[in-house]
């Protein structure tokens, strides 16, 4: 699993920057400026996952990608687990509860000690359930974190290009300071002496 998510991490970079290459200077409409977007503004505003979009919506094989993603629903079995084991989980926390209102402290503490067997017998017995269970909650946190990677990986030549076709030229800032300099020096030569 883990070299197949490695192997398609690095199609898709391939595939980006070979299709980078093909002189389509397409900007993303991510970058225009909008006075109002509400769309971006219900999307969090997040640059990154905008520009990310845009990808996915001219590569195939990133909306592949994306759609395996969505149709990935752990939930749907490892719920499976938790609702078996919250049952049983349940029994034994009610059993301890009916216990407790046992006044024969001799039938109390056998009673105490049969439920302890179960108990211990229940956890053997779901024990590797559990591990399936917490292995796909790690490989579901690894698919996040190669994802992720891959949005950044995917986005950094867009941003970089923007950076560099719209660095602002330095002459009006320049003219700005200049401005302020001579106002200052106006503000001071009528500031009387204090």
């Amino acid at each position: 699993m883990k070299k197949l998510l490695l192997f398609s991490f690095f199609l898709l970079i391939s595939c980006q920057k070979s299709e980078s290459n093909d002189g389509n200077k397409e900007e993303p409409t991510a970058f225009e400026e909008k006075s109002i977007d509400l769309g971006r503004l219900k999307s969090r505003n997040d640059l990154m996952e905008d520009l990310f979009q845009e990808l996915v919506e001219k590569s195939p094989e990133l909306k592949n990608l994306e759609n395996d993603l969505k149709d990935l629903k752990t939930s749907d079995t490892t719920n499976i687990f938790d609702n078996y084991n919250e049952k049983s989980e349940d029994y034994y926390a009610s059993a301890k509860r009916h216990i407790n209102m046992i006044r024969d402290s001799v039938m109390k503490q056998k009673i105490l000690n049969l439920i302890r067997k179960s108990d211990e017998k229940y956890s053997i017995q779901k024990s590797d359930l559990q591990n399936l269970v917490k292995t796909i909650d790690q490989k579901k946190m690894e698919i996040k974190d190669y994802h992720n990677a891959l949005k950044i990986v995917l986005t950094i030549p867009l941003i970089e290009e923007y950076q560099k076709q719209h660095l602002p030229n330095k002459t009006p800032f320049e003219k700005l300071i200049e401005k302020e300099n001579q106002l200052i020096k106006k503000v001071k030569q009528n500031t009387p002496e204090y």
